[in-house]
Order: C-alpha cells, then structure tokens, then sequence
C-alpha cells in the first residue's frame, strides 16, 4: 500500500481538495454510532465526499488497486455499527452529497434516488401525487435507498407488503456498473424487478455494503387514501391478540397493524399527554382500514364483525376509547403512514433492540424467552418492550417482531448485560425457529452462518468473485 498522503491527494484529484480528507477531527466524528456497546469504534484514515455515481467509480478503482478498504454510509442515522471501520487505512465514502430524487412516476408508482434522499424527502414530493413511500419506523432523515436496499425495513403500513425495491444500479469494486431487474435491458421503460437471468436484484440485497456501491434505486410507491378509521385494542395477553390478528390479516382488511406494549411505545410517542398509561391492558393493537368508497365501508364492517367474533363477545380484550386529542397524535405517529414516520429511544435514555421475522404463532414464545432472558442478565422487567407487526402477503403468518430493552446506557453494566443478552438470545431465537434477521446486527452472523450449511460457502464465493481484493466493507461479513 501506498503511504496514506500519496492516496489522499489521487482521492483529492477524484472528488476535489475539500470533499477529501484525514483530518483527525473529521474522521474520528465517524469512529461510533449508537451501537457502541458492541462495535468498538474505530477511525476511517479518510472520509470522501463523491458527488456523482462517476467519482464513486473512481474511488472504488483507486481503493481496489490499492487494496485500501472502502466503507459505504448514505445518511448516517440508525446504522447499528454497519459503517464503523473494522481495519486501519479506510475510506469511509460518505455518500451525503448526493441526494437527488431523479424520477417521480406517479403512472407507475415508482420513485428513483440517489443514496442521501430521506423518506421526508421523498415524501414531501410524493405526495403532491396523493403517493407515499413506504415508511420505516425511523426518523424520516434515514436514507430511502439503504433502508431498501438492505431488505430489512419494518414499515408502518402492514399492507405495503416487505420488499419495495424495483431496481437499482451498484458500482462494483473493479468499476463495473451492474444494473438490476428491467434496467439491465431498457433504461426508457418503466422500471421492472425481474429482468434478464436470476433476480440479481434480491441477491445483492441484505448484505450492506460488502459487494459494492449501490448509487440509484428505484423503489414502488403506494396509494394516499382519503378514507381511514383507526382502532385501539387492549389485551392483556400476545396469546389473547393472535386469533384476532391472524383473522384481520388473513382477510386482507387492514392496511396498517401494530401489537405494541402499554409503556414504551405508547408512552414513547404519546407521553406529552396526561395519561394514565399503567391503566391500559398490558399490550394495545393499533389498527387502520382504509380506502376507496365502498371497499372502505365494506372493510370497515367485516372488521367490525371480526372484533366482536375473536375478542369482545370472548372478553379477551376490549375496545379502547382514548381522548381525541391523543387518539388524533397516536394515529399521525402510528398508522398514518403518510404525514409522520416515528421512531422511540428509549424511557430511560437508550434503547436496543433485536428485530426478526418470524409467523405470527410464535410471537408468545419469542416474548417470553425476550423477557426470561432480559430478566436472567439483570435487566429488570419494567425494562422488557414487544412490538409486532405483520405484513402482507400474510403466507407462513409472516411478521416482523422486535424484542426491544428501554435502559440507562450510564449505567456502568449497562454494555456487559447488552452483549449478555444477544449472546443468548441469537442462540435461543435460532434454536426456537425465525424467517431471518432484520438486519446484520453485530454478532448475529457468526451464530447464523454456521447453520445454514453449503448456502454460506456459496455466500462466500459470490462475495469473492465481486470482490476478490476484499475492500468492500471489509469485516463486517466474513
């Protein structure tokens, strides 16, 4: 390798003097995030600032040629350790720059960005076309395309369905540009997941940043509908709720639902207001039917129907009337899905969480191994939170299910108990049955690759073949 000032003035002659640097004091502001507790931070020897898919080009050659490692980061927000260094020498490509929606095709229902536009972004402009984003439950500064990208968003709108990416075009680490789906064939015709050979687009996704850089996406949009109706259900029980939730979703009648305990998220977005939270059921669904006349009504009733069948006439649970000011905020930050998209950090000051995918019949058990194993690291339990959240299309019960601690990151154990914890429950939720991960959270692949047999040499092989120099997030894989 090249000593590091020599690779500083060609990463300089690429993206300009003030767009490359290694300077300390700018690097060492990208050495950690809020996953601190388990990845250690590291400083990047450089921070490049590209403002075009060609600079990002350049940079990956460069870096190839010197075998430095690259580490791609879009926005920043809620990156879990994915864009911390593992190696010294990095570059760490901050993509920032370039934000542009490139295309709005309200016909097709299609948006395409570039790395750094946000959902609020994206939303303001979509919605003069009565379309939204499909929204994770995060600050709308995250990143569209990383979040997409890497197939692990959790969206407010059960009914947006999983995975929103159409297509979208990677810079490999050798400069080659790779474009996925219809976009391989035709750049004029609208955009299509499934073009020439294998779906390259689904097999570069969920690995962030470990095969080369994605610089356009192009992802689906939904429908903005004037008819909407929400519901609060109390339960004290996840047994309690799961008939009624299997039977709503079954039947396709809502568009968004959430199984939510009675304290973090509730008091989370809503504890401005004087409520009286502990006086709730122990978990709260929140529901929302919505759409065109008719279907809307139609909905509406058989949903109704639903209620009184699986949960009042069986008093398993009740119908909860909230005052308007609080049921109108709770709605905009739970359900609306197309004026606010939340995100909670913790009663206590810090938050950490496991999200996975798994059927909605296991959903009891993963919250009683959550709050057994929470309880035998010494968490205290008023400390254990549950989320579910299903989604369609509802074959295998598919739901997104996060085991979430609310706790004090002051707390001088607070990081021991952490990593305590998701040593135990990675083996305990492997072992007990899951879909996958929602996304490659620090120490989940170790544990995981181990068990899905010659499927990870074939991984490894993929990986190699793109990039046979191993720059590309370097260590955060294999």
């Amino acid at each position: 390798m090249k000593n590091n000032k020599a690779i500083l003035r060609k990463l300089q002659e690429i993206v300009g003097e003030e767009h490359a640097t290694d300077d300390i004091a700018i690097c060492a502001s990208y050495a950690r995030d809020q996953h601190w507790h388990f990845v250690p931070p590291k400083r990047p020897a450089f921070v490049v600032r590209p403002a075009n898919k060609e600079e990002v080009r350049e940079v990956l050659m460069l870096a190839n040629e010197e075998k430095v490692p690259v580490v791609p980061l879009s926005t920043g927000i809620n990156i879990r350790g994915l864009a911390i260094p593992v190696h010294d020498g990095s570059i760490l490509l901050d993509l920032g720059r370039m934000n542009r929606i490139i295309e709005i095709n309200a016909d097709m229902k299609t948006a395409t960005v570039e790395p750094a536009v946000t959902f609020g972004m994206l939303y303001e402009q979509t919605r003069k076309f009565k379309l939204r984003p499909a929204f994770p439950d995060a600050p709308l500064t995250v990143s569209v395309l990383t979040n997409y990208y890497l197939r692990g968003i959790y969206q407010t709108s059960a009914a947006d369905g999983h995975d929103h990416v159409l297509s979208y075009e990677m810079v490999l680490p050798n400069g080659e540009i790779v474009r996925t789906g219809s976009r391989a064939l035709s750049s004029s015709l609208p955009h299509f997941r499934y073009g020439v050979g294998p779906d390259f687009t689904g097999v570069f996704c969920s690995h962030p940043g470990t095969c080369g850089v994605v610089v356009e996406l192009t992802a689906r949009l939904y429908r903005i509908y004037d008819n909407k109706k929400a519901y609060f259900v109390g339960f004290n029980s996840i047994e309690d709720a799961v008939p009624f939730i299997y039977n709503v979703m079954n039947d396709e009648l809502v568009v968004s639902l959430r199984l939510v305990d009675n304290q973090s998220w509730l008091k989370g977005m809503c504890g401005t207001y004087d409520y009286d939270y502990k006086s709730l059921p122990k978990f709260v669904l929140c529901a929302l039917v919505e759409g065109i006349d008719g279907i809307f009504e139609a909905k509406d009733e058989i949903f109704n129907e639903h209620l009184r069948n699986f949960v009042l006439s069986e008093g398993k649970g009740e119908l909860l009337d909230f005052p308007e000011d609080f049921a109108s905020n709770f709605f905009y930050e739970t359900l609306g899905g197309t004026e606010k998209s939340c995100m909670v950090f913790g009663l206590r000051g810090n938050y950490h969480c496991i999200g996975l995918y798994g059927p909605l019949n296991m959903a009891p058990k993963y919250y009683e191994m959550h709050r057994r194993t929470a309880i035998e690291v010494g968490f205290p339990e008023e400390f254990v939170h549950f989320y579910l959240n299903p989604i369609y299309p509802f074959h295998g019960q598919l739901c997104y299910v996060e085991l979430d601690i609310f706790y004090d990151g002051a707390a001088e154990d607070a990081g021991e108990k952490l990593r305590e914890y998701n040593k135990k429950q990675f083996e305990n939720l492997l072992n007990a049955g899951i879909y996958g991960w929602f996304r490659p959270y620090a120490g989940i692949i170790e544990p995981t690759i181990e068990r899905i047999g010659y499927l990870a040499e074939i991984w490894r092989k993929f990986s190699q073949i793109l990039d046979p120099n191993r720059i590309m997030n370097r260590g955060k894989l294999f």
